[in-house]
């Protein structure tokens, strides 16, 4: 696109707005930093002004869940591209976490021909996507940091979870579904750390703290029953509010993300840890093949089975909290540095360049 003369206008799919999606939220800020690009959210304009944007930038947009909706959005793909308007397609995963059925496929491959500029946060996707015969419309931006996005907090959560401060919590937050690999999580952690009443009357022994909406309800008796009377597992099924984040991360000591590499190729979990400086525990998807290049900042494995993934885990999990509990090797605070160096580098700032020639604007 050639330099705009006169404001650029921004639609987001679905939202802009903070509550909605900190990720389009911080995006639509840096794009408005300039002072020539106004961001409006496709939920919260009038349907006469839907096509009357610059730009239109599509998120998780191949995730219908009817047919009637998969309708609705190949037609308003259709219509932006008959308007001569700029599409661009950011890919979070390659297929939906939950069953796809088989028009949302269609839906991937109609956006890969209609897109204008097709983003991926990271360089794995352009193979796993198979995206090489429209290489020249692929723009690499990895994803940007969370400064700001949450409010500091004194909400006390090893009062609130009766937790010892001395001893290491392993973190898990953020919705708890069934593809979310919570099983495995626990699996590994009583694996890692096999329970006994002496094991739970030590100081120093490790905490899962399991956080986050549960869908559906019923998902909640499974993981209940498998954490069973293991006491140093905490499950708190209910949304953790904005107000109350920042404690969660900061009363930790690391996170952990089991990701399933079947549907998984980005996080936002490891950006929000890098941005507290906190370092994570996940399988190595393709977000962090990239990250490991730049920075050893991660307790990142690879894994070949649900089994192999119980072990590989419960050794990365014994791994971390050996290096929290001994400080003095210096090993966990140097992934803890190297988190933060990492998300400076990699922040929406570092990359704003980069983020505005992906939406056709050269800043000048």
């Amino acid at each position: 696109m050639k330099k705009q003369n006169k404001e650029l206008t921004v639609c987001f799919y679905p939202s802009n707005k903070k509550r909605t999606n900190h990720f389009l939220y911080n995006l639509s800020n840096l794009l408005e930093s300039t002072g020539k690009i106004r961001c409006v959210g496709y939920k919260d304009i009038s349907k006469k002004s839907l096509y009357s944007y610059n730009v239109y930038h599509i998120n998780w947009f191949d995730q219908s869940k009817n047919f009637v909706s998969f309708l609705k959005r190949l037609y308003f793909l259709l219509a932006l591209k008959l308007k001569g308007k700029r599409i661009v397609w950011t890919i979070h995963n390659i297929v939906s976490h939950e069953k796809t059925p088989f028009y949302n496929r269609l839906l991937f491959k109609t956006l890969v021909i209609a897109s204008d500029a097709i983003h991926v946060m990271c360089q794995d996707t352009i193979s796993i996507a198979r995206l090489e015969h429209v290489r020249q419309k692929v723009h690499f931006v990895p994803h940007g940091d969370y400064y700001g996005s949450y409010p500091e907090s004194d909400y006390d959560v090893h009062r609130h979870y009766g937790i010892e401060k001395s001893r290491p919590i392993f973190l898990f937050m953020g919705a708890i579904m069934p593809y979310k690999n919570i099983e495995v999580l626990i699996r590994a952690f009583k694996s890692a750390f096999e329970y006994s009443e002496k094991m739970e009357k030590n100081d120093h022994s490790p905490i899962l703290l399991i956080c986050g909406k549960v869908e559906p309800e019923s998902y909640k008796d499974v993981i209940e029953n498998l954490i069973g009377e293991d006491e140093r597992i905490h499950f708190s099924p209910g949304f953790v509010s904005d107000e109350c984040l920042a404690a969660y991360i900061q009363s930790s000591s690391m996170l952990v993300v089991p990701y399933s590499y079947r549907s998984s190729l980005n996080s936002g979990t490891i950006p929000l840890a890098f941005t507290f400086g906190k370092t994570v525990i996940c399988p190595d998807i393709a977000c962090v093949k990239d990250v490991v290049v730049q920075a050893d900042c991660l307790y990142s494995y690879h894994y070949e089975s649900e089994e192999d993934h119980v072990q590989k885990l419960s050794q990365k999990m014994m791994e971390a909290i050996d290096d929290a509990l001994h400080l003095d090797n210096g090993k966990l605070l140097a992934r803890e540095r190297n988190a933060r160096d990492y998300m400076a580098k990699n922040s929406w700032i570092g990359h704003k360049k980069e983020w505005l020639e992906l939406f056709g604007f050269d800043g000048d």
